[in-house]
């Protein structure tokens, strides 16, 4: 009975938005329809201007025979989905054992994998699994305008975006540095709550009050390494994707006369041709009601040697963990050293710690985050998947988002920030914030020296929440900067530079 009370609590909390009663009918032919650019350079928006002055460096060359990426942007044809196999399992149950809850996080985690690989993979070709645009089982959808960053901007084979230089240790090898590419999908759920924003329209409709998707979303993120398994053997087995990517060591432009560069500069110190990529990390994240924070986030990791015998390529992966909450340490307690046992301290997440030490056994490609909160080898390991995406927010008028790390923040205080691990009074103020376990589609929020307001030309004093969605953040980020320049190109102003703040890691 006291369970059943705090779900219902939970939900009015939330007040979560369903589609449940909704009738399900088969996903529309194709839910590509072209009204976004579906990668950076798109030649179909080539009249717009969105590419003037710039060296086209992401465009299908002559005579190229493999896939074309395409936008899955249909939002407002997404069809109420019965199925939810994860709820069969429950790890927020807090009666569990430790070995239940390990046991039910495991469940749950493989349920939405299978969900999510239900009609997109088996394709005969793993070139041409994660095809969104005709998925026959149900409909999935991807985030548009990830693409007007030249150097983040989404590639022209499987629309993978740029994401963070990871320097991996190996043995016997020392230090590499390598790249990570992504790509994310949405379930009918997810895509319906999206289709409020980008309805369809040249312009979204940005929201004024905190954002929420649907009870049900799903979201599935695949993550390709720039490493190969020379580097990495666990990478042995698991699929390859050709990419049309930038140096693989993370490519950085460098302007002149101490300005950012330029985006014609980006594009040529940082041109792009086609290379491999390997699977690395596969990210979960359900809208959940039964979670204490509304959603539960998971990441599986490339395992291929131990998963050499699964016949499913996409399933040579092993999870890593499964997270509700951040395990806030107290007042006065860093989040470095809280809990004092992670193996068995840690309360909002069950992490599969046989996993991390096989990884680890020859690299750091098992780490985890902050005093082993979940985080994978993609992230960072001072941070956890919650607090990260629990900053995620409309940018404001100066397109400016909270940092997704106090490190990665502008006005830091020097040599202060989270997860330090002999913390000042301002350090340990920081983990009060960003280990905070902030309620679904709520304002990240904090003291304004940790957490400076958002200056919204509507006057919002807070910032506004996208529902712990960054790829949603970063879409409206982009196109605000796309609106900015343009009014900039009307004053004949034709040099672009990204003024804004991308939420990156």
């Amino acid at each position: 009975m006291k369970h059943k009370l705090a779900a219902l609590l939970m939900l009015s909390a939330c007040a979560f938005p369903s589609l449940a009663s909704q009738p399900s009918d088969m996903p529309p032919a194709s839910t590509c329809t072209g009204a976004y650019p579906s990668y950076f350079q798109d030649p179909a928006f080539n009249d717009t201007g969105m590419w003037d002055n710039q060296v086209i460096i992401n465009q299908a060359y002559p005579g190229w025979k493999g896939p074309i990426f395409r936008l899955s942007d249909a939002y407002s044809g997404a069809k109420a989905d019965q199925a939810a196999p994860w709820r069969a399992f429950n790890p927020f149950d807090k009666s569990l054992s430790e070995s239940d809850r390990h046991a039910q996080a495991r469940g749950y985690l493989w349920a939405v994998m299978h969900y999510i690989q239900e009609g997109n993979i088996g394709s005969g070709d793993i070139d041409t699994d994660w095809d969104l645009c005709n998925n026959p089982v149900r409909s999935w959808y991807h985030i548009p305008y990830q693409t007007y960053d030249p150097l983040s901007g989404r590639e022209f084979i499987h629309g993978l975006t740029r994401e963070a230089p990871v320097t991996m240790t190996i043995a016997d090898q020392g230090d590499l540095k390598t790249t990570m590419w992504a790509v994310g999908f949405y379930n009918p759920a997810a895509g319906s709550s999206i289709g409020t924003v980008w309805t369809g329209a040249p312009a979204p409709e940005l929201p004024q009050q905190n954002f929420q998707f649907n009870e049900g979303s799903v979201i599935g993120k695949l993550l390709f390494t720039t490493a190969t398994p020379n580097n990495y053997p666990f990478l042995t087995n698991v699929p390859v994707w050709q990419a049309n990517i930038s140096a693989s060591e993370f490519c950085s432009c460098t302007g002149t006369d101490g300005q950012a560069c330029s985006f014609q500069q980006e594009t040529e110190q940082c041109p792009r041709s086609v290379a491999d990529v390997y699977l690395l990390q596969f990210d979960i994240a359900v809208r959940d009601s039964r979670s204490p924070v509304g959603w539960a986030y998971g990441t599986f990791v490339a395992d291929g040697q131990f998963k050499a015998s699964e016949k499913n390529p996409w399933d040579r992966i092993s999870p890593l963990g499964l997270m509700w909450g951040n395990d806030t340490p107290p007042l006065g307690s860093g989040a470095a050293a809280y809990p004092q046992d992670p193996v068995t301290g840690l309360k909002d997440s069950a992490i599969f710690q046989d996993v991390a030490g096989r990884l680890n056994a020859q690299t750091n490609a098992g780490h985890l985050g902050c005093d082993s909160r979940l985080n994978g080898p993609a992230d960072n390991a001072q941070s956890s998947c919650l607090s990260c995406h629990q900053t995620a927010s409309v940018p404001d008028s100066g397109n400016n988002t909270p940092a997704i790390m106090y490190q990665f923040a502008s006005y830091q205080k020097k040599g202060s920030g989270q997860c330090m691990t002999s913390p000042s009074d301002f350090d340990l103020a920081i983990d009060q914030v960003y280990f905070k376990s902030f309620m679904c589609s709520s304002s990240f929020s904090g003291p304004k020296d940790i957490v400076p307001a958002p200056d919204y030309a509507q006057g919002q004093k807070q910032w506004i929440s996208t529902d712990f969605s960054l790829q949603l953040s970063i879409s409206l980020t982009q196109w605000q900067e796309w609106q900015q320049d343009q009014d900039k190109l009307k004053n004949n102003i034709k040099i672009r530079r990204f003024d804004g703040t991308l939420p990156s890691r």
